[in-house]
C-alpha cells in the first residue's frame, strides 16, 4: 500500500513512498523549527519531472472575510492579508528548509531517495494550494492566485518555478493528487 495524507478534509495520493516527503511532520521541521515560528506546506510530491509543494487549506479568503461586516473594511482587508501572509510564509520556508536539506544542512533521514539526491537541473517545480472549504463547491478567486504569485515573485524567480496554482477539490482529484 502507498501513502495517503489526510490534509484539510482530502485524501492526498496513493503515492509511492520514495515521491514523498512529508515535510511538515519531518524531524528536520518539528524537532527545533516549527517551535520558532518556521512553517511548512504539508508535502513535497515527486512526479517524473516535476516537483509539486503541497498545502491544503479548509477555508478560503472569502469564508475569512465573509465573517466580518462589510463596513469594516480594514478588518477585512487584514483578514485577507493574514492568508496570504500564511500561505506565503509556508511556501518560502518549504522551500528553504529543502534546499538546505539537499545542501545538507539539516539530516537527509527519511527523505526518500529521489527526493533526497535529486538531480534537479531539469525539473519543473510547482507550487499548489489545494482549498477544501467545508461549505462544499468553490471556486477560486483570481485575485488569491494573482496575490500568492506577486508575493512570491522572487522565489519564483530564484528557484525557476513554474506556476503557483489555487484549485479545487475537485481539479486535484482530476490531476490525480487526491483520492
Amino acid at each position: 500500500m502507498g501513502v495517503i495524507i489526510e490534509e484539510s478534509g482530502l485524501r492526498f495520493g496513493e503515492y509511492h513512498e520514495n515521491q514523498v516527503f512529508q515535510i511538515e511532520t519531518s524531524e528536520q521541521y518539528t524537532k527545533s523549527l516549527r517551535q520558532n515560528g518556521i512553517k511548512t506546506c504539508e508535502f513535497i510530491l515527486r512526479r517524473g519531472k516535476k516537483l509539486y509543494f503541497f498545502e491544503a487549506k479548509q477555508s478560503c479568503p472569502r469564508q475569512v472575510v465573509g465573517n466580518i461586516p462589510a463596513d469594516e473594511k480594514e478588518k477585512r482587508t487584514e483578514a485577507y492579508n493574514n492568508f496570504i501572509e500564511e500561505i506565503v510564509l509556508k511556501m518560502r520556508h518549504s522551500l528553504a528548509l529543502y534546499g538546505n536539506i539537499l545542501l545538507k544542512q539539516y539530516s537527509q533521514d527519511k527523505v526518500p531517495e529521489k527526493l533526497a539526491n535529486p538531480d534537479l537541473s531539469n525539473t519543473l517545480i510547482y507550487l499548489v494550494l489545494v482549498i477544501n472549504p467545508q461549505e462544499g463547491e468553490w471556486e477560486p478567486e483570481p485575485e488569491l492566485q494573482d496575490d500568492l504569485r506577486l508575493h512570491l515573485k522572487d522565489e519564483m524567480r530564484i528557484w525557476k518555478i513554474q506556476s503557483l496554482v489555487v484549485i479545487t477539490p475537485q481539479q486535484a482529484r482530476e490531476k490525480n493528487f487526491i483520492i
